[in-house]
């Protein structure tokens, strides 16, 4: 029980904080006040209906081991989608990265992924690297966040070293649960709300980063030119 309520918290946490970056994102809209109105009025409806939603479905077991790259290629493909929108895109650009990067700080709670192998609930083959690669991009996100906004040298390819390193380590940690038997069965819930939930959410923030570095390197290309 302790567990469910920590877990359910902490994705609760983490998706209001992704929230709050989004809504910075939303204020800095030009425009009407209704426009940034709807966008905000929308994306919390959207926000809280999608963690509840998925939190009941895992709860009630619907995410067997076979739904679980549907749910996350789901999730991707929606927030892929949502980049087509101009809109959406001033949103992100208005969103500061040193925010797109710290969010990821709680990856470190991928360390859990280490506790149920000591537990022997877990394969080490697949929960040591998730495990190692989610803390290990946890750590270094408020240290690439704070060198990004004192503008120190270096700053911007540490942080799409950073950001590649991050999402490698997620694609890494998905097939690794899909080849070894024990480690999709081995993710029931409230555990199995990290590969559903957590991994798409944390993707897309890399994504999204990424989009707006190379944007922005753009941008000050076509200025210089």
């Amino acid at each position: 029980m302790t567990l469910i309520l920590l877990q359910v918290m902490i994705q609760s946490v983490s998706s209001t904080l992704q929230w709050i970056g989004l809504y910075v994102g939303i204020a800095s809209l030009g425009g009407a006040a209704a426009r940034r109105r709807r966008w905000t009025v929308g994306s919390a409806l959207v926000f809280a209906a999608w963690l509840i939603g998925i939190v009941l479905l895992a709860a009630g077991g619907f995410f067997a081991f076979t739904r679980i790259p549907v749910a996350i290629s789901m999730t991707l493909v929606v927030g892929y989608l949502l980049l087509i929108s101009r809109t959406f895109r001033e949103i992100i650009t208005g969103v500061p990265q040193s925010w797109l990067i710290g969010i990821q700080t709680f990856r470190i709670l991928g360390g859990v992924f280490l506790v149920r192998y000591l537990q022997g609930q877990l394969p080490g083959i697949f929960a040591i690297p998730a495990g190692v690669g989610d803390v290990l991009t946890g750590i270094l996100a408020p240290l690439v966040a704070y060198s990004w906004s004192r503008g120190k040298s270096g700053a911007r390819g540490a942080a799409i070293a950073w950001n590649v390193f991050g999402m490698l380590d997620l694609v890494n940690a998905v097939i690794l649960g899909a080849i070894t038997s024990r480690g999709g069965g081995g993710l029931v819930f409230p555990v199995v709300l990290i590969p559903i939930y957590a991994v798409p959410r944390a993707f897309l923030m890399h994504s999204y980063s990424l989009v707006k570095l190379f944007r922005e390197e753009a941008e000050a290309g076509r200025l210089a030119g």
